[in-house]
This record gives C-alpha cells, sequence and structure tokens, in this order.
C-alpha cells in the first residue's frame, strides 16, 4: 500500500482521493467528462451529523462510565459486608460458647 514505511493510512487515504479529485478535475477540463460527479451529502451537513453522532457517544459514554462506577461502589460494599460476616463467623466459632453453638446445633439436627 504505502510506498513509505511508517506512513499514517489517513495520510495514504488523503493522496488518494487527492489523485482521484485531479483526474476528474483534468477529465473535465479536457472535455472528457461531461458534468461533474454529484456529492454525496454537503460537507456542513455531514459535520452537523458527526458533531450530533459525536455528542451521542460521548452521553453514553459518560453514562456507561456512571454504571461501572456504581457497580464498583457496590461491589466493595458487598466485599466489605463480607468481610464482616466472614469476622463474625469466626467469632462465633472460637472459644467456650463456638464449641457449646456447635454441639447444640448438632444435637438439634438430630
Amino acid at each position: 500500500m504505502s510506498e513509505r514505511p511508517g506512513e499514517d493510512p489517513r495520510v495514504e487515504e488523503l493522496l488518494r482521493v487527492n489523485a482521484q479529485l485531479a483526474a476528474e478535475v483534468r477529465n473535465l477540463t479536457l472535455g472528457y467528462a461531461d458534468a461533474p460527479r454529484p456529492a454525496g451529502m454537503p460537507t456542513t451537513r455531514r459535520l452537523g451529523r458527526l458533531i450530533e453522532e459525536r455528542d451521542q457517544l460521548q452521553a453514553e459514554l459518560a453514562a456507561a462510565r456512571a454504571e461501572v462506577e456504581a457497580s464498583a461502589r457496590h461491589r466493595e460494599e458487598l466485599e466489605r459486608r463480607q468481610e464482616e460476616l466472614v469476622e463474625q463467623v469466626a467469632e462465633l466459632r472460637m472459644g467456650v460458647r463456638g464449641v457449646l453453638r456447635r454441639l447444640r446445633s448438632r444435637l438439634l439436627s438430630r
């Protein structure tokens, strides 16, 4: 594709489009073509649509970031709660009271 190594693909695309336009202008000037090809969409309209799309994507990105932050906070809260519960279970199992609770539980389960 590129004759020069490391050339930006956008530069290559611009050079290709420029060559096509130069050929089209040359053909029009020499009378080989009757009329220039129609433009797909006016530049201002295209730019307006691109700006609108960018704004919409930025809003979606902000919403997604807020959702991720909320999920992260919720996860941190759950992890903190889990640590508290693990500590409580360890406290309940330790000592004489823990042994008595386990014995009572075994007796009741029979």
